[in-house]
């Protein structure tokens, strides 16, 4: 075996650990508003959750009864959110 072929046998037995994502936040700077922030669209048929939410670039495959439950908890969040500003009159998302 000459020395390239050793060389990528090492390369391909090097793993990367990465450690997991378990919070993001808004970035300082909006980017491609709204699609660089949040993306929703149908799996294929080989997976077996239906619904894809990427949130900042992190997909989450979702059954679609976690992603209702997801969307009523939302929109209720954001409603209670909403009668802060409008307390003081001022606009709401």
């Amino acid at each position: 075996m000459g020395k390239a072929s050793r060389l990528k046998a090492a390369r391909q037995e090097v793993k990367v650990i990465r450690e997991p994502i378990t919070e993001t936040h808004e970035p300082d700077v909006p980017q491609n508003w709204p699609h660089g922030h949040v993306g929703v669209t149908l799996t294929d048929d080989d997976q077996d959750e239906c619904i894809e939410v990427t949130i900042h670039g992190v997909r989450h495959y979702l059954h679609s009864s976690t992603a209702q439950k997801l969307s009523t908890m939302l929109s209720s969040r954001i409603e209670e959110w909403n009668e802060r500003p409008q307390a003081l009159g001022l606009p709401t998302v």
